[in-house]
């Protein structure tokens, strides 16, 4: 009996270096944090001035209401490049950027309906910046170029890891919908 089991450990032991050797191939090494590379978006259209927005990128300096300020008056010169929805981009949380998809998806999203009145907006009102913990949240009204109004949510979040630690990036914008009137009848 003694011999069955010492055999059936054996066999078992020699399937358990199998299946870690078979997981150590399929799946590569963690990267080393330190050595990751950060993708940043620049333009690739000639223009005829270097438009500054594309160089900005997150930077443990700048405080939640800078970080805002940045992304709208981004947008608000956003050029032919794209230049300032690019440096939007730049901003966005790497969680953000998971659900955006990549920067040419980003630049349709900015175009539909709900948000195409930031992009080179007339002006803007920032409302009192409201910072939770590692959260902050601004309310924003811009005026379009069509002269309607739209309020907007940004939400931001200060980074806990990575590249990025420390540095406010935004979350998600989120439209807000003007009240509707309801009457009783």
């Amino acid at each position: 009996m003694k011999r069955i089991d010492k055999i059936f450990d054996k066999l078992m032991f020699v399937i358990g270096v199998i299946l870690l050797i078979m997981f150590w191939v399929q799946f590569p090494p963690l990267p080393d944090s330190d050595k990751q590379l950060y993708t940043y978006y620049t333009s690739e259209a000639e223009t005829t001035s270097s438009s500054k927005w594309t160089y900005l990128k997150p930077d443990k300096q700048l405080t939640p209401r800078e970080v805002v300020r940045i992304q709208l008056q981004a947008l608000q010169q956003n050029d032919g490049s794209d230049s300032g929805i690019i440096t939007v981009f730049n901003f966005s949380s790497p969680r953000n950027k998971m659900y955006l998809g990549p920067i040419d998806h980003f630049r349709l999203l900015v175009r539909e309906p709900p948000y195409r009145p930031m992009l080179n907006f007339k002006s803007y009102k920032a409302g009192q910046l409201v910072v939770v913990d590692d959260t902050a949240y601004q309310l924003v009204v811009v005026q379009g170029r069509d002269g309607q109004e739209s309020a907007y949510l940004f939400i931001l979040a200060k980074q806990k890891r990575g590249a990025h630690k420390g540095c406010w990036m935004t979350e998600g914008v989120a439209r807000m919908e003007p009240e509707r009137e309801s009457k009783l009848i």
